[in-house]
């Protein structure tokens, strides 16, 4: 092989090596790259269970619908699959906020749907949760938090991305996890599963 060839070999290695590695900043951990999973559109399928779809283009003027979305898992339990973490990004390009929850286990049954107030459960109590419309995520069996009974996720935590405001766990009781997200708008929403994760991603104006 002569000198030409070998060094563009040797650059072509180098590329692939760098896009392979990636990389991480501070903040908001990003939801990972990546070809992405299958997503559930907001309507509710026969027998409960969310109807699959492709994932949509990118496009800036997304029309997802705002429906409710249950799905039905049955994980063997236990281990109760619990919510260790979440994220958020902002994904401007593609016209769509992203908040990921990372899931310890199996992934739970789960619903999705709008409501006129927050409640805590299992008190039933009126939260405030900032934002202008609020999106209930219900987890079961689910639970945030570890066997010894410390908290994994908890409280209110305030966001700044253009559709995403807030979320707030408002609910860990008898294997059920509440969390209330908090929205600018009424926002068109998709639901998807990735191993050990859900995504929710939320329409922008």
């Amino acid at each position: 092989m002569n000198t030409s060839l070998k060094f563009a070999a040797a650059l072509t290695v180098a590329a692939t090596l760098a896009a392979a590695c990636g990389g991480t900043g501070a903040g908001p951990a990003t939801p990972p790259a990546g070809t992405p999973a299958p997503a559930v559109s907001s309507s509710s399928a026969p027998g409960g269970a969310g109807a699959a779809t492709a994932t949509p283009p990118a496009s800036h003027h997304l029309t997802w619908p705002s429906g409710p979305v249950t799905v039905t898992h049955h994980p063997a339990v236990p281990p109760v699959p619990v919510l260790t973490g979440v994220r958020y990004a902002e994904h401007s390009r593609d016209g769509y906020d992203r908040i990921v929850f990372d899931i310890g286990g199996a992934l739970p049954g789960y619903s999705v749907k709008y409501v006129s107030q927050v409640r805590a459960d299992p008190s039933d109590k009126p939260v405030s949760v900032p934002g202008h419309r609020h999106l209930l995520v219900v987890m079961n069996p689910a639970q945030a938090h570890r066997d010894d009974g410390t908290a994994t996720v908890t409280g209110i935590h305030h966001i700044d991305l253009p559709t995403l405001k807030s979320y707030a766990v408002v609910g860990d009781y008898e294997g059920y996890v509440s969390v209330a997200l908090g929205l600018d708008h009424v926002a068109g929403f998709r639901v998807g599963e990735l191993p050990g994760r859900l995504y929710i991603d939320l329409a922008r104006h």
